[in-house]
């Protein structure tokens, strides 16, 4: 991405922060992979995993949860968090996953997989994408937005295509 060549601690000041105005400084830059220096001063790159072995533990969880076996759901979660948590940790699911709900399954992938790009697609999986309100966003009328416009480029090349509802 782009950053402004602003110096630590600077405080930006001309700037609006809400939905329609934000920009690299606004809240936390979230650094999740290591971060390689680039010959251009402007921007950055990251190798960062398409998918890790922890994000197949979860799907099965989830699966395992959504199927009633909320025992075989916690094995696969605490599988996971043990690389941070202690056996007997109060950290880690019970092994019979009474602690297991709807929303307790949806904040541990949000808690494991902050920052990367996947919380708005476990949102819509789980019907919830479009029920609160984040920032200065009110939820939609409509679900339009659980899918994604179809580029301009892609419309033009094709007319029989139609741009998706809500576009």
């Amino acid at each position: 991405g782009f950053f402004l060549a602003a110096k630590p601690g600077t405080r930006i000041n001309d700037k609006e922060s809400n939905m329609n105005h934000a920009d690299h400084n606004s809240g936390v830059f979230l650094v999740k992979y290591p971060v390689y220096p680039t010959p251009d001063p402007n921007r950055i790159t990251s190798a960062y995993a398409e998918i890790r072995l922890s994000e197949v533990y979860y799907t099965l969880a989830e699966c395992r949860y959504r199927a009633g076996d909320k025992a075989a759901a916690a094995g696969f979660l605490n599988q996971v968090r043990q690389r941070n948590y202690p056996t007997g940790s109060p950290s880690l699911y019970a092994t019979n996953g009474s602690q297991l709900n709807d929303q307790e399954i949806l904040d541990e992938w949000g808690r494991e997989f902050i920052g990367e790009n996947r919380r708005r697609t476990d949102l819509i999986r789980w019907g919830v994408y479009n029920t609160g309100t984040w920032w200065d966003k009110k939820p939609d009328a409509d679900k339009h937005t659980e899918i994604f416009p179809i580029g301009r480029d892609i419309l033009g090349a094709n007319p029989k295509l139609k741009q998706n509802p809500g576009y």
